[in-house]
C-alpha cells in the first residue's frame, strides 16, 4: 500500500522546476535550464498528477490529450507520457497508485482508450496495457542501396521549416485518416515533437523535405536528422540519418523522397521504423542489405470498454455479436460481461446477465481493439478463454481491420 504521509494531487505552477528535475533524473540525465519553461509553456499543471513527500514530487504521471484516427473515425485518446519516479520512492505503490488515479482522470475525460511506450512491459501489464501495435524498423548504408524498377517521371524535393507545418499536416492527414493507428496532430505537436529535436541542448530543427509533382501539388514529405552512429573512424564519429516522419501520397513521392534519402551517403546508417507493410525491401535490388526487424509500437489499454468500443468503426463483412467476460483489477468499471454488437459501420457494448462465449484480462482486448491480433491466435496461445468456440470467427469479424496498426509517433 502507498504511504499514508505521500500526496497524490495535480502539480501547480510552482511545482515545475521539481518536476522537471524529477524527469531528467528519473531517466538517468541532467536538469537542463530549458526544461521547465518548455514544460510550463506545453503541458499545462492539470496534465500531471505527482506524489508529493511534504513539497517534493517524488513521482508523476503525464496523461496529454490526443485523439488516435482509425479509418476514418477520431476516439480520444490519453497519451502517457512520461511516467516517472526517484529510486528512493521506487516499488512503494507511487506509481502505481498514480498509474490508477490517472485511469479514473481518463474515465472522467472521455478517453476511452490510452496509450505509452516502454521497454518495462511487464510493469504496465499489471496495469492493463497491452502491446497492440508493431512497426518494422529498417536500417541500410545508403551507399549499398540500388532499387529494382525506375522512378516515375517528374516530381521534385523542396525544403521546408516549422513554419509549413499546416501543410506538412495536409499531406498527413490524406495519408493517414483512413489507416488505423496514427494520432491527430495540432501544431504544438507538430512543432515540439515532430519537427524539433527537442531532447537535444537547443531543440535544433529537423530536416524537412517536401514532394511536389509536376503539376505543383504536394505528394509528400520526410522529416529526419543525422545523428551519432556510435562508431568511430580514424578518431572521428560516423553519422546515422534517422528518419523522424516519413509520408508518401503515391508512387513518385515513395521513391523520390527514397532518393533522396539515398543522396545522404556519407552517413554510414540510415534507420526508419517504417508500416508493417512498408514495400522498402521489396524494393530493393538485393533485400538483404538492408536490416528488417519488429519494433515495438506502443503499449494500448482500453480505459472504458462501453466508450472504446462505441467510438470503434465497424468494417467487418457481416453483422456480428457476441459476449465476453472482461477482468479488469484497475478499473473496476470494466468488469463483469458484456454484450457486443456490430453491424453498419458501428459497435455499441451493454453489461448483460448472459452466458460469456469468451473469457479475458481487459489486457487482451487491447490486441483485439486494434486489429493486432485475431480471436483465433488469441485462444490458440490461451490468452482467453472460450466457452462457445463458435463464437471466435463472430469476434474476430467484429474486430476486423483494413490496415495493421501503426503510428509514426513515438511518446
Amino acid at each position: 500500500m502507498p504511504d499514508m504521509s505521500i500526496e497524490y494531487r495535480f502539480i501547480k505552477d510552482a511545482d515545475y522546476e521539481e518536476i522537471a528535475k524529477l524527469q531528467a533524473i528519473a531517466f538517468y540525465s541532467r536538469p537542463r535550464e530549458e526544461d521547465t519553461a518548455l514544460m510550463r509553456e506545453h503541458f499545462p499543471p492539470e496534465w500531471t498528477v505527482a506524489a508529493f513527500d511534504g513539497a517534493k514530487p517524488v513521482a508523476s504521471v503525464r496523461t496529454l490529450p490526443a485523439m488516435r484516427l482509425m479509418h476514418s473515425t477520431k476516439t480520444p485518446f490519453g497519451l502517457i507520457s512520461p511516467v516517472t519516479c526517484y529510486a528512493a520512492y521506487r516499488r512503494q505503490g507511487h506509481v502505481a497508485e498514480l498509474l490508477r488515479r490517472s485511469l479514473e482522470l481518463m474515465k472522467e475525460r472521455g478517453q476511452p482508450i490510452s496509450g505509452l511506450y516502454t521497454p518495462h512491459d511487464a510493469l504496465y501489464r499489471r496495469y492493463g496495457w497491452e502491446r497492440a501495435e508493431e512497426k518494422r524498423r529498417l536500417s541500410f548504408d545508403p551507399g549499398d542501396i540500388r532499387f529494382r524498377a525506375p522512378s516515375p517521371a517528374g516530381g521534385v524535393t523542396r525544403p521546408a521549416t516549422q513554419e509549413d507545418w499546416e501543410r506538412l499536416n495536409a499531406i498527413y492527414r490524406k495519408r493517414v485518416d483512413p489507416l488505423n493507428g496514427a494520432l491527430v496532430r495540432v501544431e504544438n505537436w507538430w512543432r515540439f515533437f515532430v519537427l524539433t529535436d527537442f531532447e537535444s541542448k537547443g531543440q535544433p530543427e529537423r530536416d524537412i523535405v517536401v514532394w511536389v509533382d509536376e503539376a505543383g501539388e504536394d505528394k509528400g514529405y520526410v522529416v529526419y536528422q543525422n545523428r551519432s552512429s556510435g562508431q568511430k573512424e580514424n578518431g572521428w564519429d560516423q553519422q546515422e540519418i534517422w528518419i523522424r516522419d516519413f509520408t508518401a501520397l503515391d508512387a513518385g513521392a515513395y521513391r523520390g523522397l527514397w532518393e533522396h534519402i539515398l543522396t545522404h551517403d556519407l552517413a554510414i546508417n540510415v534507420v526508419y521504423d517504417a508500416h508493417p507493410e512498408d514495400p522498402f525491401v521489396d524494393l530493393c535490388e538485393d533485400p538483404f542489405e538492408v536490416k528488417s526487424q519488429r519494433a515495438e509500437g506502443p503499449m494500448i489499454r482500453i480505459v472504458d470498454v462501453e466508450g472504446a468500443i462505441a467510438s470503434r468503426p465497424y468494417v467487418g463483412g457481416r453483422s456480428a455479436s457476441f459476449t465476453m467476460a472482461i477482468r479488469d483489477g484497475s478499473a473496476p468499471w470494466n468488469e463483469g460481461v458484456w454484450r457486443v454488437d456490430a453491424a453498419e459501420g458501428q459497435m455499441r457494448a451493454e453489461k448483460t446477465d448472459a452466458a460469456a462465449d469468451i473469457e479475458l484480462s481487459v489486457n487482451f482486448l487491447a490486441p483485439l481493439y486494434t486489429g493486432f491480433r485475431t480471436a483465433e491466435t488469441l485462444a490458440s496461445a490461451g490468452m482467453i478463454a472460450v466457452n462457445r468456440p463458435e463464437a471466435l470467427a463472430e469476434i474476430t469479424n467484429a474486430f476486423s481491420v483494413t490496415d495493421p496498426p501503426y503510428t509514426q509517433d513515438f511518446y
